[in-house]
């Protein structure tokens, strides 16, 4: 059974809530101050006197894997709330100027934990040179902490958002994928290999943010459609497509990942790439280019891993089994499974597409 299929649709779920909030803010209201209404992109898009204002927002998750399996720290926590944010940006190209960081602590939390958090924050964006410019801090029943991160462009030929694919375009992906999915299930299921444990470890704790990557790409105007990968690979690329009316196929031989990965896939009998589609947390993102850039993009370092084209269609190529429906799944917080209960589901499903 389709994990979509186990969800109650009379329960909240926030990922069907979109469509209807832009029905009580239509981007029509704004003229063309706005260059992307609510669920056009994961950031918002604005005119600001003579460039442009990009904006996010993004909550560390309410029950974090470093936690649960023991890896982590509260700072690892503030670390993290920093990078998602971040991501989001790079997948704009937008240039990270400020961010602003809400938490709410539970009652009988220690002082210690929340310095812990904030340390970890401005760890983070001190290695990328961002100054936190304001927040607010709450008590409640529950841990809860949320980051803005406010960016910048000169112009939208800067920016590579989802609504500017154009059929033709070459799809690339700045980094290894599914490299978080596999150090989950590795580390969940108790690997032993010191050296193996040591990667996983850094992987969920130790952001990688491909910033220069994406100011690259922005400084040279040569990105089009793009969005950070963080709920997995197959709703990114839908997301894409939906927003710029264009269709898509993936190359899943194509899909980087790092070699460590390749031993978890061994282990479970799941095809390398359809780890990148159980989950984000890798922090990296999509771009598409005209074929015209496709040397500068693999000097750059980007890997190539599909093609968008006019049909609607969107398909991933397989080997010898050929082309096959694009899934979209991805994480959804209302499934209520954990982490690796849901990578493992989803890696399993996609891989018999």
């Amino acid at each position: 059974m389709s994990v979509e299929m186990l969800r109650d649709r009379t329960t909240f779920d926030p990922d069907d809530m979109p469509n209807w909030l832009t029905s009580l803010w239509p981007p029509q209201e704004f003229g063309t101050s706005l260059l992307t209404a609510i669920n056009d992109d994961d950031c918002a898009v604005m005119r600001w006197g003579s460039s442009l204002l990009v904006v996010t927002m993004d909550f560390v998750n309410s029950h974090p894997i470093v936690m649960e399996l023991g890896i982590g720290s509260w700072d690892t926590l503030g670390r993290l709330v920093v990078a998602a944010n971040l991501s989001d940006l790079c997948g704009t190209g937008a240039k990270a100027v400020a961010m602003l960081i809400g938490i709410t602590m539970p009652y009988d939390s220690r002082t210690e934990h929340f310095k812990q958090i904030m340390r970890g924050i401005r760890k983070e964006t001190e290695r990328h040179g961002i100054p936190v410019i304001g927040g607010d801090t709450k008590l409640g029943s529950s841990l809860a902490i949320v980051g803005v991160a406010i960016g910048s462009a000169g112009s939208s030929k800067n920016l590579f958002l989802k609504n500017g694919a154009r059929p033709g375009d070459l799809v690339w992906t700045s980094g290894c994928l599914g490299s978080c999915a596999a150090a989950v299930v590795g580390l969940k299921e108790g690997v032993k290999d010191q050296k193996w444990r040591a990667w996983a470890k850094r992987v969920l704790s130790v952001p990688s943010v491909p910033i220069e990557k994406s100011v690259a790409l922005s400084d040279l105007k040569l990105g089009r459609g793009g969005t950070d990968i963080s709920d997995g690979l197959g709703v990114s690329i839908h997301n894409i497509c939906d927003q710029s009316d264009t269709g898509a196929v993936i190359y899943a031989e194509q899909i980087p990942v790092a070699t460590p990965v390749l031993r978890i896939a061994k282990e479970k009998g799941i095809s390398t790439w359809a780890f990148s589609f159980a989950c984000g947390g890798d922090f990296q993102f999509l771009a598409t280019t005209s074929p015209r850039a496709e040397a500068k993009l693999r000097e750059l370092g980007f890997y190539l891993i599909g093609r968008i084209t006019k049909s609607r269609t969107r398909s991933i190529h397989i080997g010898h089994r050929g082309n096959h429906t694009l899934p979209s799944i991805g994480h959804r917080d209302s499934r209520q499974l954990t982490f690796y209960e849901e990578i493992l589901r989803l890696a399993r499903e996609v891989d018999h597409v």
